[in-house]
């Protein structure tokens, strides 16, 4: 009778197994989502991005942010640490029972909750890499630029940047410094955005704040200074990265809360945010992303342009600019190379086909608010 009772235990173990890994189905099912969701930006805009989307994250995101730390950063850490250990028992087990089988709970597992994991985030957070752009959803028409036009835009930002250098903090070095760092910039935050959503609707909601990365020097070594966990709603950040990154950076994870993916766009959505904000040392943050990301798009233009108006730059920027790179230097090993990779093939995957490049696109859309400035003061 025993015998019979753990036969057949065993029997409902093994067909439980093989459930788990019928999972994997999910992954065509998700593909068959996305494209057919591709075949309307229209619509994916109005009940996705702008309905389905809100609804579900903007409550999840408030929930998320009554815990002042990062919940999707404690179960990364515990991932990390637990499926290293869990993998090494079941090989000491293997080897004990003399038997490879041990280990297909652990795969079946694995592929199950892998399985659910890259749905779930492809129907709450990757659509909204098929909804329309921000420059069709703001009424921006982008348009091709002459290296001149290019030039004319660099030499803007450096003025706008000289001037909005003059108003901020400085430390005993000289270099810009936000006092109250990162919890004070992740109160005045929102800031931005209230005023910005008056101009521009769809980028109104509530989300919970920023927060910090408990291990954020060794995320400086991957180069990633923020990271939008899309499944829990939080905007993360890497608060040991120099001051003058602080707000775009908060700003530009900010941007990803409220739906817009594309990492070209989420960096103009910032800069827009900055500029829009009442406090100097926001303005200042994006306008420096902005003025470094045209200059170095003219950089790979024109190169006697571009030295010619970096001997513009004011003292006091150059010393923040010295900072920065002085900073940054520190952190050009292997861990950034494997991290480049990885957000590489992730924004392949989801259509930004430039891979990291994608990021350089920004500039068409200064490119096009030059344009229009230049409209209406001729």
């Amino acid at each position: 009778m025993s015998m019979t009772i753990n036969t057949s235990v065993h029997h409902i173990k093994k067909k439980s197994y093989k459930l788990r890994f019928l999972f994997i189905l999910l992954i065509p099912v998700t593909l068959l989502i996305r494209w057919l969701v591709s075949l309307s930006p229209t619509g994916t805009e109005k009940y996705f991005s702008r309905g389905i989307y809100k609804y579900i994250m903007q409550p999840v995101s408030q929930l998320t942010g009554l815990f002042p730390f990062s919940l999707a950063e404690i179960v990364l850490l515990f991932l990390a640490i637990y499926l290293p250990l869990r993998l090494i028992l079941l090989i000491v087990k293997a080897i004990r029972q003399k038997k490879i089988s041990v280990f297909v709970p652990f795969l079946a597992n694995i592929v199950m909750i892998g399985s659910l994991w890259y749905f779930i985030q492809n129907t709450v957070w990757n659509l909204n890499y098929e909804r329309l752009s921000f420059a069709q959803n703001a009424g921006i028409k982008t348009q091709p630029s002459s290296v001149s036009q290019l030039e004319g835009l660099c030499a803007l930002l450096i003025n706008q940047t000289n001037n909005l250098r003059k108003e901020v903090t400085e430390d005993k070095n000289g270099v810009m410094t936000v006092p109250g760092r990162f919890s004070s910039i992740s109160k005045r935050s929102l800031e931005g955005y209230i005023v910005l959503e008056k101009q521009y609707t769809f980028l109104g909601g509530r989300y919970g704040h920023p927060k910090p990365v408990l291990f954020s020097r060794f995320m400086s070594h991957t180069n990633i200074i923020g990271i939008y966990a899309c499944l829990s709603g939080e905007a993360n950040i890497d608060t040991d990265i120099p001051d003058m990154e602080l707000a775009s950076t908060t700003l530009h994870e900010m941007a990803h809360q409220r739906g817009f993916a594309r990492e070209d766009e989420a960096n103009y959505i910032s800069y827009l945010a900055c500029m829009a904000h009442p406090d100097p040392d926001f303005k200042y943050s994006g306008s420096v992303m902005a003025l470094q990301y045209s200059m170095n798009a003219l950089y790979s233009a024109d190169k006697n342009r571009y030295f010619k108006l970096a001997k513009t730059y004011s003292e006091a920027y150059l010393r923040d600019l010295k900072a920065e790179q002085a900073y940054w230097k520190q952190f050009q090993g292997a861990t950034k190379k494997i991290a480049d990779k990885m957000n590489d093939t992730y924004l392949k995957l989801n259509g930004e086909t430039d891979g990291v490049q994608s990021y350089g696109r920004m500039v068409d859309l200064l490119l096009a608010q030059y344009h229009d400035r230049l409209a209406n003061n001729p």
